[in-house]
């Protein structure tokens, strides 16, 4: 798959900010947030934070990672 060096890394799953490659990001820690099609990805902790309440997580953290290629 060719990647079009003008999308970006991907897009915050909550308030739909664009997040740029080697822009910081977040991403949930728990693995049925990062499995399969869906990966959700979010700009900052605030936007990690509004997820919880429709998620039912009993024990989540946000992990801090870096937009690269993969």
């Amino acid at each position: 798959m060719i990647q079009d060096p003008q999308a970006g890394f991907g897009k915050c799953s909550m308030c739909r900010r664009k997040i740029e490659l080697g822009q910081k990001y977040f991403r949930c820690s728990v693995t049925a947030c990062n499995t399969g099609r869906v990966k959700l990805l979010f700009c900052t902790v605030a936007c990690w934070d509004a997820h919880l309440p429709t998620a039912r997580h009993r024990n989540a953290a946000a992990v801090e990672d870096v937009a690269k290629r993969e």
